[in-house]
């Protein structure tokens, strides 16, 4: 890794780090600099403005978690969904402060958030559409499978949505592991039931 992508990292973890412990909005260009050790005009070189930083982190995070979805649009859900969702949840656990940081500013009615869901939120929701239902278009989705896409969106963000709610839960690996194995095996079983009564 050549220099100015080093640079460019730190920033981006740093800044990383004190959005999700002090808010985007609590959060200035300068403390950003401070905390890195660089210059204020760096980080508006790379990313423009604190809104371009935050850009930055939303792309680093959704690109590679849309590719693990990608990959498994083709793969054969016979053997259930447990080994999607612990996917899923390995890559949110191993990104946790962005996760949690991402899906907050979700949560909120911004209008950055109403860009990131009409591109990224929708092409997750697609990618969702086939794996579970294998259905090409939102429209072929029936009212009890977007119901049943909700509620397991909604499980599988709950940790990072609520982190207060999980402080301190995950301090090893090993206990991420175990987190992963329990609650992807009691999303699985929801989730199933929930595919089953939306197929009645």
């Amino acid at each position: 890794m050549n220099r100015q992508n080093a640079t460019r990292d730190k920033v981006l973890n740093v800044a990383c780090r004190l959005f999700y412990s002090q808010g985007f909005n609590g959060t200035s260009v300068r403390d950003i600099a401070k905390t890195a050790d660089v210059n204020v005009s760096l980080i508006h070189y790379y990313f423009k403005s604190k809104q371009g930083l935050f850009e930055s982190l939303a792309v680093n995070y959704f690109e590679p978690y849309l590719e693990i979805l990608d990959s498994e649009a083709e793969s054969d859900l016979s053997l259930g969904i447990e080994p999607l969702v612990k996917k899923i949840l390995h890559y949110k656990q191993s990104h946790y402060q962005l996760s949690c940081l991402v899906y907050r500013e979700l949560s909120l009615n911004t209008v950055f958030a109403k860009e990131m869901l009409v591109t990224y939120v929708a092409k997750e929701n697609h990618l969702f559409h086939r794996i579970l239902f294998n259905k090409k278009s939102r429209v072929e989705v029936t009212f009890k499978e977007q119901l049943c896409l909700m509620q397991l969106k909604g499980l599988l963000n709950a940790p990072f949505t609520m982190p207060h709610e999980w402080n301190d839960s995950f301090a090893t690996e090993s206990s991420v592991e175990h987190f992963v194995k329990v609650y992807s095996e009691l999303m699985a079983k929801q989730q199933t039931v929930q595919l089953l009564s939306a197929n009645l």
